[in-house]
């Protein structure tokens, strides 16, 4: 058997399908086929049940897949070994961040970092938290930043904390007041995103929000925090917003930020990376750039209530 082999089997699998794993391998498809055949025979098992549509693996090709992907990251981490014995930063460095932190994160540190480090690539991909976790453990990313707690195949580092606050428009009642007890926000007036999102799991810990029959004109379900500020600006009503979100609010529209009435919400935001993670060194300055970027108060575990993203991965 050989390592390409293996590399052949994992992106198979990674791809759903031979005919795309085999483009994106530069492969005929009856190649990968026979590759992964000639693998299969030598193993003595079958790795892929081809009889089913799409393909799925066997029980043994389960296992061996778990022990492939190890051996590949293993070897890929000796490949970076002479980068990580040098003084020098440089290499690719991909990333994978939550789609409510990365628009506002990631303006604060990646240009020092890109400055300061000119030989270092780094390559983000907003996505949700099961891709990261997923890409993480095919080896297909080195780092995420995600929310935690999490229950998930992968190590976790706590970097910051993000108080919840509320954004309200000026002609709601809440408008007026200096802070906002949760209880008292009507949920047919509360603009929130879709299902599913860690963020929304973590709001309706705060203020459980059912969907509602359809009722009046308008009902708009987002992916985007700063969607869901556009239409309060515009429509009434109030959304919850991360503490980062805050810091590029126009001045003008800063009395439309409202804190949340104490025990405050909120949520840990850690660095995430596979347990058989390599780039370390690459990592580190990637961390470092983001804890010089953040405000020192965010630093600490603050006063109130830590949310659960209610995510739970095997």
């Amino acid at each position: 058997m050989t390592f390409n082999q293996f590399k052949y089997v994992l992106e198979t699998v990674a791809a759903g399908s031979f005919s795309a794993a085999a483009q994106k391998l530069g492969l005929t498809q009856p190649a990968l086929s026979l590759q992964i055949q000639n693998l299969e025979n030598e193993l003595d098992f079958k790795i892929i049940d081809r009889s089913r549509k799409p393909f799925e693996l066997t029980p043994e090709g389960e296992l061996f897949v778990v022990k492939a992907r190890e051996i590949v990251l293993m070897t890929e981490s000796l490949n970076n070994l002479s980068l990580e014995l040098s003084s020098q930063i440089k290499g690719l460095l991909r990333v994978g961040i939550i789609p409510t932190l990365s628009p506002y994160l990631v303006p604060l540190f990646i240009g020092q970092l890109n400055r300061n480090y000119p030989e270092l690539q780094i390559e983000i991909q907003e996505i949700v938290t099961e891709e990261i976790i997923s890409r993480l453990n095919r080896g297909e990313l080195d780092a995420g930043i995600l929310s935690t707690p999490l229950n998930a195949p992968a190590k976790f580092e706590p970097l910051f904390y993000e108080k919840f606050f509320l954004y309200v428009s000026d002609a709601h009642p809440f408008f007026e007041l200096d802070e906002v007890n949760a209880s008292e926000i009507n949920q047919n007036e509360l603009w929130y995103l879709s299902e599913g999102n860690c963020f929304q799991n973590q709001v309706n810990a705060i203020c459980p929000v059912s969907t509602p029959e359809f009722s009046g004109q308008l009902r708009y379900v987002s992916n985007s925090i700063e969607s869901l500020r556009r239409i309060v600006e515009s429509k009434n009503g109030i959304t919850f917003i991360p503490e980062l979100a805050t810091i590029s609010i126009p001045a003008e529209l800063e009395e439309m930020v409202k804190p949340i009435t104490t025990p405050a919400p909120f949520r840990e935001i850690s660095l995430a990376l596979s347990r058989l993670h390599s780039k370390e060194k690459l990592v580190q300055v990637f961390k470092e750039a983001i804890l010089t970027n953040i405000p020192e108060r965010m630093k600490r575990k603050p006063d109130g209530v830590g949310l659960d993203t209610k995510i739970r991965i095997k």
